[in-house]
């Protein structure tokens, strides 16, 4: 039997479009000789739909275009679709062949977790989906799951072990599974535990490219009974992964390095929001320094040099070294780069205040009408040039409050706010390791990071020790007597615990970011804006 595990890149909402990729794909795999062509989850809808669900029409329209693929069908198909009986909606799985659908499989394990919320929207299925398809002449018994149903260790329904019992020749996983680093790695264990207690073949067909903050990265794979890998998908690209059952030839893994695979989510969920959204161009404001910096290659990647415009924003406290480090920066990577002083309009909102301000020390106040000038000047000329702001926050900054509303917080996309400040020197590094020369100004990475909004200022923290203990509160959910149990300084982590909780409220307002870690700020991180638990302490 050779199966086709097709891991494609729908787009939310978009049924008709979606319907066209999923027939293309089904077509080049019949061409190609499968005898079993499989789609991920919710192919065509996209995913995740959220309250969409609820638009008048949404769930019908989908189940119209689930029977015109079936039409279309010879050889049997797998994909994943919306079905409602009465008032409840289900997460699905159809099988199709020779014209018309033959069986519906409904998801049992509903994950509410983190960026899940499928409890809110979905019935869990309550039959396991063993279904019987004609291939070559005979009968084989597939096993049927969709997602979660793999990650059933945390369940009373053990999904995969339930299929087993019932005879099933092989277990087919469609999935809509986000990606986070190392996340290969964790269902490549997962999958070969399934098989160590089945002991029959686990395909698992995953869903590729980006939808708001999530990133899905494909990453297909195939195992046999005996544990062989013999199929995986290349990461964060559409293709088709044929599998031939009766060639046991395994495969090795060739897995980028961790700054390498990070740099490359971004990059996909920059060209997907672009595309899926309908912009083409994108303005960054360059200050010279390494998180512009990182931003702007990551925009050239997914949009291509001539589609993104950099402009330089110079204060009074701006230094020579970074307007060069722009302007070379800009050179380098062959972008549209302009700069327009603020200095006077800076000087007219001081004059205007000054009345307001008389009696008051000079203060964040005055610091921040300089980033709010630089916020106004990006989104004017995006609303003139159709131009879409990308914010150049990374994660750290953004959990300590150390980033400005309206500021240079404006934007449409926060592209590295799930990136550490460590992280986002890895991977300015790896910038210019794989390009050979200094595609990012050295003086970028090197120089002691500063905002510039006063004189001889530098950022207040020391990112190698502040950086990680970030992600250990927000990633790692540890509590300051948790850390200082470990022997960090207890008042440093007291103190950063507490920004993180008062500046949620900035980060409620803040654009959308692209997730690449287990826990970002986002739709999987819902913290109260008003919270007066100040953590558990020594």
């Amino acid at each position: 039997m050779k199966i086709a595990l097709c891991q494609i890149n729908p787009t939310v909402g978009a049924l008709d479009a979606n319907k066209e990729l999923i027939l293309a794909n089904y077509k080049e795999a019949g061409e190609n000789g499968a005898d079993l062509v499989v789609f991920p989850e919710m192919v065509i809808t996209g995913y995740p739909i959220a309250d969409l669900l609820y638009e008048d029409g949404f769930v019908d329209e989908n189940k119209k275009v689930l029977g015109e693929i079936a039409d279309k069908s010879t050889v049997p198909l797998i994909l994943g679709y919306i079905d409602k009986d009465k008032e409840h909606l289900f997460n699905s799985a159809a099988v199709c062949v020779n014209g018309k659908q033959v069986y519906r499989y409904d998801k049992i394990l509903l994950p509410t977790y983190d960026v899940f919320d499928e409890d809110r929207y979905f019935t869990a299925g309550t039959d396991i989906g063993l279904c019987k398809v004609e291939i070559g002449g005979e009968t084989v018994k597939l096993g049927l799951e969709i997602c979660e149903d793999l990650w059933d260790d945390e369940y009373e329904c053990k999904v995969s072990s339930e299929l087993k019992k019932e005879g099933a020749d092989c277990i087919i996983n469609i999935s809509a599974s986000p990606y986070h680093e190392l996340r290969l790695k964790e269902r490549l264990d997962l999958v070969r535990d399934k098989v160590q207690e089945t002991n029959i073949p686990f395909y698992y067909c995953n869903l590729v490219g980006a939808q708001d903050e999530l990133i899905f990265d494909g990453q297909s794979i195939a195992m046999n009974g005996d544990e062989s890998l013999v199929g995986l998908g290349t990461i964060f690209q559409e293709e088709i992964i044929y599998i031939n059952t009766e060639n046991n030839s395994t495969i090795e893994i060739h897995q980028k390095s961790r700054e390498a695979e990070l740099y490359d989510a971004l990059v996909l969920g920059v060209k997907d929001y672009f595309r899926k959204t309908g912009h083409n161009e994108a303005v960054i404001g360059l200050s010279g320094g390494i998180d512009s910096s990182l931003v702007a290659c990551i925009a050239v990647d997914a949009l291509g040099a001539e589609n993104v415009h950099g402009v330089s924003m110079p204060s009074v406290y701006s230094s020579e070294h970074s307007k060069d480090d722009a302007h070379a920066l800009a050179e380098n990577l062959g972008i549209d780069y302009r700069s327009i002083a603020i200095h006077d309009v800076v000087d007219y909102f001081k004059s205007t205040l000054e009345p307001h301000f008389e009696g008051q020390d000079r203060n964040v106040a005055e610091e921040n009408i300089q980033a709010r000038v630089r916020g106004n000047l990006l989104m004017a000329l995006s609303n003139k040039h159709h131009w879409l702001v990308l914010s150049t926050g990374n994660k750290t900054e953004l959990a300590l409050g150390y980033c400005t509303l309206y500021g240079d917080m404006s934007g449409g996309l926060a592209v590295i706010s799930d990136l550490s400040k460590t992280d986002v020197y890895g991977l300015s590094k790896r910038v210019n390791e794989f390009a050979g020369y200094e595609r990012i100004p050295e003086n970028c990475i090197t120089k002691p990071p500063s905002a510039e909004l006063a004189p001889d200022q530098v950022d207040p923290f020391d990112y190698d020790v502040v950086s990680p203990l970030v992600d250990y509160i927000v990633e790692d959910r540890k509590s300051p007597a948790e850390l200082s149990a470990e022997g960090y300084d207890k008042d440093l982590v007291y103190s950063l615990y507490q920004k993180i909780r008062i500046n949620e409220y900035k980060r409620r307002q803040a654009a959308p970011g692209i997730r690449v870690t287990k826990k970002a700020f986002g739709t999987g991180r819902r913290m109260p804006i008003v919270n007066h638990y100040r953590g558990k302490n020594l």
